[in-house]
């Protein structure tokens, strides 16, 4: 039986070092801000990105994970004995992690099995932790990629964005696109399109901050018909925890108790959304 790791970054929200001992490995983006880089979760956490975003107005830039930082994770790998490496990262039409963890696995002639999450924060992580359950139970890693895979189809990520500001300036949509939007006073609803491996793309359009976070709910239950028992979510905001958390009520009110986690999203994420920004997602659960 193979002994199989699983490799991530940072984008995910697993503390980097902190998993090891259960297989799981993380490798940190890379967050610049006014010139100075930082890697992602070690030396910069999201909140302390969000909060100098919000004082200092700074345009925030990120990467991939360095080619060294995924040596580094594929060589601690194989140096505890794992003989395949399934890799799990960010959304490949957000990134090209995916293409660096090939290389680093390449480099290191590790053999690895990638499968695209197509979003990232808590959605990747789901994924991330479902992956090293199956790789301690045994499961090959074609078995792996195929009960992910099942389960990336049933997710979705969708984003309201108070301005359009962030995303135009970091190459994310074009200026026109943005500048229309701020012409009419809409706040765009966005989605990571699956068809484009979970590029950011136009949803919808309402008046008002408050519309479009009920018209996402409403997009959950009557269209992606969501419900409290086969799904796991989340609610991930920039600096919004108040709004966040009514949401959160607002959703459980229309399908029944259930667990919404709220939090920051990823630093990745949320700074190109901008302040204000929030992030919902779900994924199916796994079921054995």
């Amino acid at each position: 039986m193979e002994k199989i790791a699983i490799l991530a970054d940072s984008g995910c929200q697993i503390p980097v070092d902190s998993r090891e001992n259960e297989g799981i490995f993380i490798a940190p983006l890379t967050i610049t801000m006014e010139g100075k880089s930082y890697l992602d979760d070690i030396e910069i956490h999201s909140i302390d990105v969000f909060k100098r975003m919000e004082k200092d107005d700074i345009m925030v830039m990120t990467s991939q994970p360095s080619t060294g930082s995924l040596q580094e994770a594929v060589q601690k790998i194989k140096d505890q004995g794992y003989s395949h490496v399934i890799g799990l990262p960010i959304a490949t039409g957000l990134s090209s992690t995916m293409n660096g963890m090939k290389l680093a696995c390449d480099m290191l002639e590790m053999p690895v099995t990638l499968v695209d999450t197509k979003g990232t924060a808590s959605n990747q992580k789901y994924l991330v932790e479902v992956a090293a359950k199956l790789a301690r139970e045994g499961k090959s890693p074609e078995e792996i990629k195929d009960i992910l895979e099942k389960l990336v189809e049933d997710s979705a990520t969708i984003i309201m964005v108070p301005n359009l500001e962030h995303l135009k300036k970091g190459g994310r949509i074009t200026p026109a696109v943005a500048a229309l939007a701020g012409l009419l006073k809409i706040v765009p609803i966005m989605k990571l399109n699956y068809s484009l491996g979970g590029k950011i793309d136009s949803f919808g359009k309402v008046r008002t901050t408050k519309k479009a976070n009920l018209k996402i709910i409403d997009h959950m239950v009557n269209e992606c018909k969501v419900n409290n028992k086969n799904y796991v979510f989340a609610i991930e905001h920039v600096l919004s925890e108040e709004l966040a958390l009514e949401m959160k009520q607002k959703l459980i009110e229309q399908i029944g108790e259930c667990e919404i986690l709220v939090r920051e999203l990823p630093a990745v994420v949320g700074a190109h959304m901008g302040i204000g920004g929030i992030g919902y997602q779900y994924i199916r659960k796994y079921e054995e």
